[in-house]
């Protein structure tokens, strides 16, 4: 098959499957998670979660409401084809919210573990996350705060703007604390810890989903038996090495240094091998993501 039609096939069945598949999954967090155990998530959903808790107007409704300018911006100022993406997911979302608040008699809720918070803010963390993910890879977003940050991103492209979006997150966890008061001194507790639960597992589901599968082990090993070390290192692990030479500012000695990347299962027979050559000094760094041959490529990101 051709990169064309893969490419149109992308397009074509993917690409629409993937937004679809997202809208559904962020539409059910709020009807089944979030909304029945009354706490807040981020972002523009957040927002239209503590409206509609509040005042019974659909978080559907307020979710549109708040993206249609961001999806302006996004279309101005940050690309066509992103806006599209992520404007289609987000009216797919809104209409799944909207659908499900007005048939809700017919739509089962979380019930759980005896019906535990905690576990409905885990499992809204999860999906959400996995929701968050697909849109990543398809080139759009979920909208809110995260398009905010992206043109912000645009206009100062050397600072480091995820304050912005942790400290516009934190606003609306903490407004959750005058929408979902309870019983009690201390009632507020359960919402905000609910909403940092379902906020710390999205984050870590995301994380793992983007960079997770391809993180690797970095080692850089300095040695006087490069060639003796590489060879082990490229018959039994089927790892290449680089070499290149170095000098040691102490003692002026020329030696080697070895780079190898290894996947984190390969980790003991490494350093076995290493045991043998008592001579080294080595470092393993841990590789957020790692593209090449033997370890994917440009093609599967």
């Amino acid at each position: 098959m051709s990169p064309t039609v893969k490419k149109r096939l992308y397009n074509i069945l993917v690409i629409p499957l993937a937004m679809l598949t997202s809208a559904v999954i962020r539409a059910v967090v709020v009807h089944m998670f979030v909304v029945p155990f009354e706490f807040a998530t981020s972002g523009a959903q957040g927002i239209g979660v503590l409206i509609e808790s509040s005042t019974g107007f659909s978080a559907g409704w307020t979710t549109l409401i708040i993206n249609f300018p961001l999806m302006i911006l996004a279309w101005l100022f940050i690309g066509k084809r992103f806006t599209i993406i992520s404007g289609i997911s987000i009216i797919l979302s809104a209409v799944g919210m909207i659908l499900m608040k007005q048939y809700t008699a017919y739509i089962p809720t979380y019930q759980g573990v005896n019906a535990n918070p905690i576990f409905a803010a885990i499992a809204a963390g999860v999906l959400g996350g996995v929701g968050f993910v697909i849109m990543i890879r398809i080139g759009g977003s979920t909208g809110g705060s995260d398009i905010i940050a992206m043109l912000l991103q645009k206009k100062y492209k050397a600072t480091n703007i995820s304050w912005f979006v942790y400290a516009v997150d934190a606003v609306i966890i903490f407004a959750s604390i005058f929408v979902y008061r309870g019983n009690g001194a201390l009632a507020f507790v359960t919402p905000v810890m609910m909403a940092l639960t379902e906020e710390l597992c999205h984050a870590a589901i995301a994380d793992m989903i983007l960079t997770g599968f391809k993180t690797a082990l970095k080692y850089e090993i300095i040695t006087d038996s490069p060639e003796e070390i590489s060879a082990e290192l490229i018959q039994k692990l089927g790892r290449s090495v680089t070499c290149t030479e170095v000098t040691g500012m102490y003692s002026h000695d020329k030696r080697s240094l070895l780079i190898c990347i290894i996947r984190k299962r390969q980790l003991a027979d490494f350093n076995a091998i290493l045991k043998k050559y008592p001579d080294t000094f080595a470092y393993v760094i841990n590789t957020r993501e790692v593209i090449g041959k033997g370890f994917g490529n440009h093609s599967q990101l």
